[in-house]
């Protein structure tokens, strides 16, 4: 008799959804691929908006309703039960215990469904402490994926006597880049199992295409503010412009809370502000394949952020056969070898702009070829969902002894 596949769940408030399609897409990939091997449900849990009038000074919390409570997306069963939160990071310290309450049913009702075997928490705080409760009810193991560098955010009150907990009594923590490894032992000590596990690449949708690239456009991908380092991406365009570069900038992305949204239109002004009208468009966000094209082709991607755990967007680019610059910020050092690009010094201009100039002068040195079979070895899809899925068997195979 065939053996049923164990039942994974996912609890990541990351997770894509029709008001916020590019939210979580990282945690989506990799959970589709497990999901054909595991019976996989994803929690997502989703801030709950009174009801307010859905005018525009509020859209911000009122665009919380219109998220379904429940969706079958790319096969997988997505359910998204609210939880209270405040506005910020108002209530931060209070988010593991809120979150725990908020989903707490949602998880008993499809535990009793079919038993849960492993639960599956992005980020330690507050999924991962959420996980921690739901594992001890249960009396199931959990691990956690971490996506960002532990630094500020646990200092707060109160939240490091939730976080650390969970952290020491996971099965496995699989921080996505070596920094933020380091960052968890450096608060958490040794003694937590940590194995490094990236953001997998969509090896079919990130690609070259026949497409002819245009060599004066440099690309950036993600949210446009200043942890991402974008007015130093707008100064060190300035600087090449009086190098007499003809290179223009792209920014595909943008923002999603007022306080991202009003670095955008201080960034927008930045950009009249240097005179670089001209040379920089704003694309707002757009869909994956739009995002694909745009990477295969430009001359180069630019990641200049101020910090960064993984840097999806650079492996993205990289598997379009696109040469990259990124900063010494933390995940891009996993990432970028100097057969992929360059990497410079965070926050410096006159660095950034050396380094896409380094690598325009140098771009028919970077086969399209080489650099894409260098990502998907090192961050395809597959690869790293295999990695997952062995973690998931051994932890299963600790819990069954």
């Amino acid at each position: 008799m065939t053996q049923p596949r164990p039942r994974v769940l996912v609890i990541s408030r990351a997770y894509p959804n029709d008001v916020f399609p590019t939210l979580g897409l990282w945690v989506e990939r990799p959970t589709v691929r497990l999901a054909q091997r595991y019976d996989v449900r994803v929690v997502s849990p989703v801030p709950w908006c009174p009801p307010l009038p859905d005018r525009s000074g509020l859209a911000a919390f009122t665009r919380f309703r219109r998220v379904a409570r429940r969706e079958l997306r790319a096969g997988v069963e997505v359910e998204r039960p609210r939880f209270v939160v405040g506005p910020g990071s108002s209530t931060y310290m209070l988010e593991g215990y809120s979150m725990h309450r908020g989903v707490r049913a949602t998880v008993a009702r499809l535990h009793a469904e079919r038993p849960i075997d492993l639960i599956h928490a992005h980020f330690v705080y507050p999924e991962g402490v959420v996980a921690h409760k739901l594992a001890r009810r249960l009396g199931v193991p959990f691990v956690i994926t971490e996506h960002a560098p532990w630094t500020g955010w646990l200092d707060r009150p109160g939240v490091a006597r939730q976080a650390l907990p969970a952290a020491r009594a996971a099965a496995v923590m699989m921080p996505v880049s070596t920094s933020v490894e380091r960052t968890i032992h450096h608060y958490a000590g040794e003694a937590v199992r940590t194995q490094v596990v990236p953001v997998g690449v969509d090896g079919e949708r990130f690609r070259p295409t026949n497409g002819a690239r245009d060599r004066d456009r440099i690309l950036f991908v993600g949210f446009v503010n200043y942890m991402k380092g974008i007015d130093v991406l707008l100064r060190a365009m300035q600087l090449l412009h009086e190098r007499g570069s003809n290179v223009r900038l792209v920014l595909a992305g943008g923002a999603h809370y007022r306080n991202t949204l009003q670095q955008e239109r201080e960034l927008r002004a930045l950009v009249t502000e240097l005179g670089l009208e001209e040379r920089v468009a704003f694309a707002g966000r757009q869909p994956p394949e739009e995002v694909s094209r745009l990477m295969a082709e430009s001359a180069v991607l630019v990641l200049p952020s101020r910090a960064e755990s993984f840097g999806a967007v650079l492996v993205e680019a990289l598997a379009c056969g696109t040469p990259v610059v990124a900063t010494r910020c933390g995940g891009p050092e996993d990432i970028v070898d100097k057969e992929d690009g360059v990497l410079v010094p965070p926050g410096d201009p006159v660095a950034l702009a050396d380094g896409i100039a380094q690598v325009l002068a140098a771009h028919d040195s970077y086969d399209p070829v080489t650099l894409r079979e260098r990502a998907l070895a090192r961050f395809g899809a597959d690869v790293v969902s295999g990695r997952i899925a062995t973690l998931y068997d051994e932890v299963l195979g600790r819990a069954r002894d």
